[in-house]
C-alpha cells in the first residue's frame, strides 16, 4: 500500500480521537513520560510545523487550541506530501542525508502511535489495524540501533519484550516502549 494512503488512515484514526477531547482531558497522563495529552499533541503538531517549513512555504500562524491546531496541520501536512517532488526532496536526520519519503513514513509512525497515546490516556481502547501497525514495524526496523534513535532522548523509547503470539500492535508498542498494558494511574 502506498505510504501516503498509510498517513492519511493514522492522521483520519488519531484526528478522530483528538477531535472527541474535552478541555479536561487535555491535562490527562499519557504513557509518554512527562507528558499529558495536551504535550502530546502539541509534540505532533510541532512536528507538522517543522514538516511545512522544511519541505513546504511554511507553517500557517499558530492556532490558540492544539486541538483546531492539530487538524490544520495535519491536513496541511498530509497536502504537502500529496507531492511526489516534496517526496523526493533531501534534508538531513540523525546526521545522515534522507528523503521526504523518510519524513512522511516518520509522520506516519508518529501520529500512529501517539493516537493511541492519546485515546488509551483518556480510555478508550485503541486499536491499531493491522496492516498500519506491521507497516510501520517494517519501517522502524531500518532505523540504526543508536541512542539517537532508540532510548529516552531518542525518536524512539527503548524497546519492551514482548511475548511471543502477541498482536501486531502489540509488537508495535512494545517495538516504540510502550506497555499494551498500560493505564492512567487510578484506572483498572
Amino acid at each position: 500500500m502506498d505510504l501516503r494512503e498509510l498517513d492519511r488512515r493514522a492522521v483520519a484514526a488519531t484526528g478522530a480521537i483528538i477531535d472527541g477531547l474535552t478541555d479536561e482531558q487535555l491535562d490527562a497522563e499519557t504513557p509518554c513520560t512527562r507528558w499529558a495529552v495536551r504535550d502530546v499533541v502539541q509534540h505532533m503538531v510541532d512536528n507538522h510545523r517543522t514538516a511545512l517549513d522544511t519541505f513546504g512555504d511554511g507553517a500557517p500562524e499558530p492556532g490558540a487550541d492544539v486541538r483546531t491546531e492539530w487538524r490544520r496541520t495535519a491536513a496541511a501536512v498530509v497536502d504537502l506530501f500529496a507531492d511526489d517532488a516534496v517526496l523526493a526532496a533531501s534534508y538531513e536526520v540523525v546526521g545522515r542525508s534522507t528523503n521526504g519519503r523518510t519524513a512522511l513514513s516518520l509522520h506516519f509512525g508518529d501520529t500512529l502511535v501517539h493516537g493511541w497515546d492519546i485515546g488509551t490516556a483518556v480510555g478508550l481502547h485503541v486499536r491499531i489495524d493491522d496492516d498500519l501497525a506491521e507497516a510501520m514495524l517494517a519501517g522502524i526496523a531500518r532505523w540504526p540501533k543508536t541512542a539517537q534513535v532508540w532510548g529516552p532522548d531518542g525518536f524512539f523509547a527503548r524497546q519492551l519484550p514482548v511475548a511471543e503470539g502477541a498482536t501486531p500492535t502489540e509488537r508495535l508498542l512494545a517495538a516504540t516502549g510502550r506497555d499494551a498494558a498500560w493505564t492512567p494511574a487510578g484506572r483498572s
